[in-house]
């Protein structure tokens, strides 16, 4: 079978209870007078190869659940360089409510309009929110160099890692609600029509600009949204919290002519400038033994980075002005890395619950080559480390088991 680029596909996954006779089927395509000129591509037929150089589906589309589409070679006026030119210029309006009409009359679960060879939808239809988001979160999940975070990396992810991703799917979608997914949406058209959803990037004249799409799909996935962990809902944005307050008034004295009085316009607030990036010397990084060990300065160590590094966030320790290889940093995201920095008080760790003191450190600690001294303490906000002191260096703490290899690193 040829396919001709630029031509128009409607692609309809079916539900998977679904149950049609080719009759049933066929009027819902629109009848023979509808179908006429077009190919029907059975996705299932096809090698699973096949199916991902043409348009994936998975994770997407679950086990039963079938798939096919409608091609038409004659709707979209093909375009000299599709790569060059982002606009189809064809009317596509009737196009979309052949669409909308055939998801009324067959149990489909999801529909979209699309041009083969290019990527990116002009039209979708579904029967939850939901789904709209989840068919637009394809990219990241196939995407072999962005994370589990959405956060791209400079090389491919590991098996193990993209396993987890995959597996991270379904437990993304449940971060958002479906007022959360829609209220995120600029420059798209959204619309109910009975039990169906319907978004769209086309022209009030039909024409397509598939530049569009790309933020249609970009605002629907929310990647940018995703929670620290998979499937925790995810934290509402300003513009979708309570604007009035939910406390009674206070002021019992206002007359009936002070509370009649308007309120006063908000001011506006000047938009946000991207926040520069905090000064302070870089970190350095050591391998050890394969494990990289990051040295802090005292200027770029305080609780909040004890925090981040329990919580492996590693975009809030690792800065663009810190003389890391792109390597060396899918590393740390891969794989972690342990640390060592500068402690100024001994009352900063803790160890049975209290506050360390010199006279406890002195009594505990173990003593070392080369005037070191070590002890095991917890660190607030981030857990259990080994705490030194190097004769001339001062003090310090570390994540790392061996006191005496850490010592080597301090600088």
């Amino acid at each position: 079978m040829s396919l001709q680029l630029d031509s128009l596909v409607t692609d309809l996954i079916f539900q998977a209870s679904a149950a049609i006779d080719q009759k049933t089927l066929i009027d819902g395509l629109g009848g023979q007078e509808g179908l006429e000129g077009k190919q029907l591509l059975d996705i299932d037929r096809l090698d699973p190869r096949a199916e991902m150089e043409l348009s994936p589906s998975m994770p997407f589309r679950r086990r039963g659940e079938r798939r096919l589409m409608i091609i038409d070679e004659h709707a979209i006026t093909p375009r000299p360089d599709p790569q060059a030119d982002s606009w189809i210029r064809s009317d596509l309006r009737p196009a979309k409510e052949a669409l909308i009409s055939t998801c009324q009359k067959l149990p489909v679960r999801l529909g979209r309009l699309f041009a083969l060879g290019s990527w990116g939808d002009a039209v979708i239809v579904g029967r939850s929110v939901r789904d709209l988001r989840a068919i637009c979160l394809i990219p990241w999940a196939l995407d072999p160099q962005v994370d589990v975070d959405g956060k791209r990396r400079q090389t491919p992810l590991s098996q193990k890692e993209f396993e987890s991703k995959i597996l991270a799917y379904e437990k993304r979608l449940e971060e958002l609600d479906d007022q959360q997914i829609i209220g995120g949406l600029t420059g798209v058209s959204f619309e109910r029509r009975g039990d169906l959803v319907v978004v769209s990037v086309l022209e009030a004249d039909g024409t397509w600009d598939q530049r569009k799409s790309l933020a249609m799909e970009t605002q629907l996935a929310a990647v940018d949204r995703f929670s620290m962990l998979p499937g925790a809902p995810a934290q509402p944005r300003s513009t979708e919290r309570p604007t009035k307050s939910m406390r009674p008034p206070t002021d019992r004295g206002a007359t009936k002519a002070e509370a009649a009085k308007p309120a006063a316009a908000p001011k506006a607030e000047p938009a946000s400038q991207p926040k520069p990036e905090p000064k302070g010397p870089p970190l350095v990084a050591h391998d050890v033994d394969g494990k990289v060990v990051l040295v802090f300065p005292a200027e770029r160590f305080d609780l909040d980075v004890a925090a981040a590094l329990g919580k492996r966030d590693w975009d809030q320790i690792v800065r663009r002005s810190d003389n890391l290889s792109g390597a060396l940093r899918d590393r740390i995201h891969r794989d972690g890395a342990s640390w060592i920095a500068p402690l100024e008080f001994l009352s900063e760790v803790f160890i049975d619950g209290k506050p360390l003191t010199k006279a406890d450190f002195e009594k505990s600690a173990s003593a070392a080559n080369d005037g070191i001294r070590s002890m095991d303490v917890h660190f607030p906000r981030f857990g259990p480390v080994t705490l030194l002191e190097i004769a001339g260096k001062g003090r310090f703490v570390t994540s790392l088991d061996s006191a005496e290899r850490a010592a080597q690193l301090v600088p």
